[in-house]
């Protein structure tokens, strides 16, 4: 390490320096500074040497001209970063900070206050430190893939633990990296991936439904013949052609044995290989650049910001939690309006329950009609991961890459302590998708869509129902970036 020693003046009329520019790069390269208390005097810098090496850290700072060393840790210096955070959503009324509500942001900004990483001055003025997140996140809902950018004081080092130190057991901070000043955590990302996780009998027909609407399936007038007969030719589908026996055995549902006190639901559906191949066929209606009006409130069919940009949507294979079979449905996208995950999922469930047709995909994208589409319950959705590709690939010799990807192995087990064991608790003591599942019928949802009148738009027309993968560029829609629009 360089020594920096000075004992009379600097000449500096011919090159003009910043000073405090100057010294913080000095320190930054290693060298340690023993001149201060500097005092510039018309065109020179005077430095007198000053500096007892018995001086602590802090009585070195409480002298405003006084530059610490290097080898002490330089408090209240901000630095800006970027924060990996995860945490399960109940309790809670989403991510972002509201007055009079319970927040995530909220409990996260004491924190880092309590742990000295933002000043009492700072405090409670998120514009004072560039805070943004990826995500707003709603009421409920779950991430393991949040980040959050800020200037922050990181030193002295211990950070992260006196952060989350601070912070309840269902939100905790994984790490942070130094990012660009510029660096935002909503307009740098360049997609987004949330997982979906639902209980296998939300794919079966029969949970949750009357025998009446169970038997209307079965009409092909509502059902065309050839499906009900590819139903019936599959070992697992409920259209065995045996209603009474698949009633029967569902004898334990609540709505069709009559016993009062029954919190989980048993059901004989499999999950098969030909069902998730068939529940992929129906997610992949999603994928391409749609008009998502109808999947989300409060956006006009005509508005720009309800074209958005899906990449893929994928069902997996069943897992187990605590003894019950779920899937995770995944779904990755440049951008989420409110509830338009939520809405997407409830869909899809109706076409695979056969209470919305195959076809009802071609009127909710298109911008002439308005449709009421079920929205699914919260309890099952998170943030899975944020993605900055661009932003990695231009500061890859600058700076450390934005990703959570480095936090896999803390991530799943946080995924499988809180959240899925959560979901599965909470499916198992309140029913949330089975009474959900109930008020999914014929008589709540009709799947026809009502023509707007006098439709305003600028877009091209029915792209919702034509557009493709990469039929549309990113460059070539509106700003994504500056839309509002975080799902949740």
């Amino acid at each position: 390490m360089d020594t920096l020693a000075c004992d009379g003046s600097i000449d500096i009329e011919s090159r003009p320096i910043n000073k405090k520019a100057r010294l913080a790069d000095l320190a930054d390269s290693g060298s340690t500074i023993q001149c201060t208390n500097i005092v510039k005097t018309g065109q020179k810098i005077q430095a007198c040497e000053a500096m007892d090496e018995h001086k602590t850290s802090t009585e070195l700072q409480a002298n405003s001209n006084t530059h610490i060393p290097s080898n002490m840790p330089r408090e209240g210096k901000k630095r800006k970063v970027a924060l990996y955070i995860m945490y399960n959503g109940v309790g809670y009324q989403g991510m972002q900070k509201n007055p009079g509500a319970k927040s995530i942001e909220e409990d996260l900004e004491k924190a880092i206050c309590a742990a000295g990483g933002i000043s009492e001055a700072n405090a409670g003025d998120f514009t004072k430190i560039g805070w943004t997140r990826v995500a707003r996140t709603d009421k409920g809902v779950s991430a393991v893939g949040q980040v959050v950018s800020l200037k922050m004081v990181v030193d002295p080092p211990g950070i992260l633990d006196r952060i989350n130190l601070h912070l309840p057991a269902q939100i905790r901070v994984l790490g942070l990296d130094r990012v660009t000043n510029s660096f935002s955590a909503k307009k740098n990302c360049d997609r987004r991936r949330y997982e979906y996780v639902l209980p296998v009998f939300a794919f079966d027909p029969l949970v949750g439904r009357a025998r009446t609407d169970v038997e209307s399936d079965l009409d092909p007038q509502i059902v065309p013949t050839s499906e009900v007969k590819a139903e019936a030719d599959r070992p697992s589908a409920p259209f065995g052609g045996n209603l009474d026996r698949d009633m029967e055995k569902r004898s334990s549902y609540p709505e069709t044995s009559g016993r009062e006190g029954v919190k989980e639901v048993e059901s004989s559906f499999q999950f098969t290989e030909e069902v998730r191949e068939r529940l992929n066929s129906v997610l992949e209606n999603y994928i391409g650049t749609k008009n998502f009006h109808n999947f989300t409130i409060r956006v006009a069919a005509h508005d720009k910001s309800a074209m958005r940009y899906m990449l893929s949507f994928t069902a997996s294979a069943p897992f187990k939690v605590d003894g019950r079979e779920f899937v995770r449905l995944v779904v990755e996208g440049q951008s989420f309006m409110l509830h338009q995950i939520r809405k997407m999922v409830g869909t899809a469930v109706a076409v695979m329950r056969n209470l919305a047709p195959p076809d009802v995909f071609e009127q909710a994208f298109s911008r002439e009609h308005d449709m009421n589409t079920p929205m699914a319950p919260e309890l099952g959705l998170f943030l899975d991961e944020a993605c900055y590709r661009t932003y990695n690939q231009r500061y890859e010799d600058t700076h450390e890459p934005v990703t959570s990807s480095k936090f896999s192995d803390e991530i799943e087990k946080f995924k499988h302590e809180q959240i899925y064991t959560h979901i599965a608790h909470t499916e198992k003591e309140e029913r949330t998708v089975f009474e959900w599942l109930r008020n999914l019928n014929k008589r709540n949802y009709t799947f026809k869509a009502n023509k707007i009148e006098k439709a305003t738009s600028k877009l091209p027309p029915d792209v919702g129902c034509a557009a493709t993968v990469g039929q549309f560029e990113r460059t070539n829609l509106p700003n994504l970036e500056s839309m509002v629009a975080v799902e949740q």
